[in-house]
């Protein structure tokens, strides 16, 4: 099932992460450098689950671009786990491309793929000691234009890690522009307030929230889509941060706590939720990018029913 909401463009939300290496070089100009083809594509994986000793979360992205003859990869990683707070991973960072790979994800020397979305998925690392089976994949919530295609899909799913097997669900983002290469460009102030929600529901329902504070007359505010007795994409979405706490010696503040209410399937909802734990990433002085565990609840507000969440927060602030 597809459900399509209006076409906007825009950057990954974590196009920040090119390396300053990662530019072209020599005697091109930034001119020449806008004549080149240009192309990004990005799979990235938001995977929760549990078993008898807790729950572990795993937020992989994979990107890749083109600009003129060069080619780039890379992997972006978060991992943690009940009990032991954020898990060090090797491998999260550029690696090369000389496949020229676009359309998949190029294997690296620590991650390996199998499969296809529609076919499902497996992502191994022997030195991470992780394999992560994903079931079969298709876009419920799509932008889609000529120069860019943009799809949020979600699947049952299994992470063997640690000697553990752990039951989850993955919430998937698909990415494909052509005339764009993260890798490339220069972002600028790119980010207003991107709060992500990918959560997984104690029904095995799945909930996508997306807030960005800074809109363009093609991009919507907010948009989203969930499982909870169907699926379909939410309309009417009322995004509220509800707590957030100062950042020392910053102006900005990371958001603790939700509060959204949204129309899904013809009912009226609310989503409660507030962070456990959070991981700053980076600081760029005026703004600055973190990972939360969260839990919360979603609700009808007829009072019918009651879902617990559980999920990552992803925030570009």
């Amino acid at each position: 099932m597809v459900i399509k909401e209006a076409a906007h463009t825009g950057i990954t939300r974590r196009g920040f992460m090119a390396s300053a290496g990662a530019v072209l070089t020599g005697l091109e100009t930034r001119s020449a450098a806008a004549e080149m083809v240009k192309r990004y594509h990005s799979d990235y994986f938001s995977f929760v689950g549990s078993d008898a000793a807790g729950s572990v979360y795993l937020a992989h992205d994979n990107n890749r671009g083109q600009t003129g003859e060069q080619f780039f990869a890379d992997h972006w990683i978060f991992m943690y786990a009940d009990g032991h707070g954020v898990i060090p991973l090797t491998g999260s960072a550029h690696y090369p491309n000389p496949g020229k790979v676009l359309e998949h994800i190029p294997d690296s020397e620590h991650f390996q793929f199998e499969g296809t979305l529609a076919t499902g998925m497996r992502l191994r690392s022997a030195s991470n000691d992780i394999d992560l089976s994903v079931e079969p994949l298709q876009p419920i919530l799509r932008r889609q234009q000529p120069s860019n295609d943009t799809w949020i899909g979600a699947s049952a799913a299994v992470l063997r890690w640690n000697g553990r097997s752990l039951q989850g669900r993955v919430i998937f983002e698909f990415i494909a522009r052509t005339g764009y290469n993260r890798f490339t460009s220069d972002f600028g102030s790119s980010w207003n307030n991107f709060n992500g929600l990918y959560l997984k529901g104690a029904d095995g329902s799945d909930l996508y929230l997306r807030h960005h504070k800074k809109i363009k007359s093609d991009a919507p505010r907010d948009s989203g889509m969930s499982s909870m007795g169907g699926i379909g994409v939410l309309e009417d979405i009322n995004f509220a941060v509800s707590e957030s706490r100062k950042v020392d010696d910053r102006t900005y503040r990371w958001p603790e706590s939700w509060r959204v209410e949204f129309r899904h399937l013809g009912a009226d909802w609310r989503l409660e939720a507030k962070t456990r734990a959070l991981e700053e990433i980076a600081d760029w002085k005026t703004g600055g990018f973190a990972m939360s565990i969260i839990t919360g609840h979603a609700s009808r507000i007829d009072g019918t029913v009651t879902i617990p969440f559980q999920g990552m927060a992803e925030l570009l602030i």
